[in-house]
C-alpha cells in the first residue's frame, strides 16, 4: 500500500513538472508525451530483433562451456546500444540519475511486442539479473529491476524482481573478452532459497539493461535451469553493436 502511494505521488509530481516544462525528445528536442524519444528518432535507434536459440553440439557432448545459445531459448533486444542511450544507461550506472527510471521504463515499454500483454503471458515467471548488494546500496536501484518492474508489475504474482541474488561482485566486464567474462561470473548468481519451487517446471523470462555477449544471461539461465526450470528466456533494454 505504502509502495504504490509512493508511486502515485511520484507520477503525479512528474505531470505537474511537464505541465510546467514540458518533456521532450533526447535527440531533436521535440516535445514528447511520453518516454525518452519522439516517434521519428526512436526509429533510429529501435532494434526489437527477437533471436530463437539452441546449444551447440559441443555443448551438448559436454565438450564446451555454456554461452548465451546453450543456456536461452531466445532473446528480444528492444533497442541499440549506441548514443543518447548508451549515454543514458551509463548516466544510470555510474551516475545513479535516477530520474531518467521513468523515462527508459516507457521507452522500453514502447518498444515490446505490439500485443505486449499476450506475449508476456507466454511466461510463467519474469525476473531481472541483479546487481551486487554493494552496487544496489550504492545506486539506490538495481538497473534491469527499475526499468521493467513499471512495466511489468502488473503481471502480478508472474513477476519476481528479486528471485534470484548476486552471491559475489564482478570486475566490470565490458573490457573483458567472452570467455573471460564467462570465467568472471561463474557461481555469481544464485537462487533464493524460498525461489525453487516458483521456477520448477516453468518458463522464465529473465530481463536485463545491457546484452552484450550474452554472457551475464547465460550465467543466471544456468542456475535458474538447474533449478528445474524448463525453459529461459530473455529481453534486454539493449544490445551492443555486434548484436546488430
Amino acid at each position: 500500500m505504502l509502495k504504490d502511494y509512493y508511486r502515485a505521488t511520484n507520477y503525479y509530481m512528474r505531470v505537474l513538472r511537464e505541465l510546467i516544462f514540458p518533456r521532450r525528445c533526447a535527440v531533436c528536442g521535440n516535445v514528447i508525451d511520453t518516454a525518452y524519444l519522439c516517434p521519428a528518432c526512436r526509429k533510429g535507434y529501435a532494434l526489437q530483433k527477437y533471436v530463437q536459440l539452441k546449444p551447440r553440439e559441443e555443448f551438448l557432448a559436454g565438450q564446451a562451456e555454456p554461452m548465451a545459445e546453450d543456456m536461452l531459448d531466445s532473446v528480444l533486444l528492444l533497442y541499440k546500444y549506441d548514443g543518447i542511450l548508451k549515454e543514458a544507461l551509463q548516466r544510470l550506472k555510474f551516475s545513479s540519475e535516477a530520474s531518467l527510471l521513468p523515462l527508459l521504463s516507457e521507452e522500453a515499454e514502447a518498444a515490446l511486442p505490439s500485443a505486449k500483454l499476450r506475449w508476456l503471458s507466454q511466461f510463467d515467471v519474469i525476473t531481472c539479473i541483479p546487481t551486487s548488494p554493494e552496487r544496489r546500496a550504492q545506486r539506490g536501484f538495481d538497473v534491469p529491476e527499475a526499468i521493467f518492474a513499471p512495466l511489468l508489475e502488473q503481471r502480478g504474482g508472474e513477476f519476481q524482481a528479486q528471485l534470484l541474488s548476486r552471491v559475489r561482485s564482478t570486475l566490470p566486464l565490458f573490457e573483458l573478452s567472452p570467455q573471460q567474462r564467462r570465467e568472471e561470473l561463474n557461481g555469481c548468481f544464485e537462487l533464493k532459497p524460498s525461489a525453487t519451487r516458483m521456477v520448477a517446471g516453468k518458463r522464465v523470462l529473465l530481463c536485463d539493461d545491457i546484452y552484450t555477449t550474452g554472457s551475464t544471461m547465460a550465467e543466471a539461465a544456468r542456475v535458474l535451469r538447474g533449478a528445474g526450470a524448463r525453459e529461459v528466456h530473455g529481453v534486454a533494454m539493449c544490445a551492443s553493436s555486434h548484436n546488430w
